[in-house]
């Protein structure tokens, strides 16, 4: 099974590009690829215990929830952009955070990294 990373790098509100980068990786699993998702930057907003994308008519992260639970979608963030936007994980997420200057080791234990 091919492992591949999404990195999310715009920001969570007003746009699509988490969402998308969180339904993009949900169709990995019927291609046999096993998909994780980085969020860095901006993105890591949509971690936080009151992001509500379906405000904005998108995929509701109840629903984002439901698919990471089922499918064991690891999920990292970027340790220094949580802390830089003061981000409160919501206790549903199962967050990993990666630390900046161990960045480059984490993105070579892919086959294919995607930047979203």
């Amino acid at each position: 099974m091919k492992k591949v990373l999404f990195i999310s790098y715009l920001p969570a509100m007003g746009n699509i590009f988490v969402n998308e980068t969180f339904r993009t990786a949900f169709g990995m699993y019927a291609e046999d690829i096993e998909p994780s998702i980085l969020l860095t930057q901006a993105s890591v907003l949509a971690l936080g215990k009151d992001y509500s994308p379906e405000k904005l008519g998108l995929l509701p992260i109840k629903t984002v929830h439901k698919y990471i639970n089922r499918y064991g979608t690891k999920v990292y963030a970027l340790k220094e952009d949580v802390e830089k936007w003061n981000v409160q994980i919501g206790d549903e997420w199962n967050v990993e955070l990666v630390e900046k200057d161990k960045l480059s080791d984490f993105v070579h234990d892919f086959d294919l990294v995607i930047f979203m």
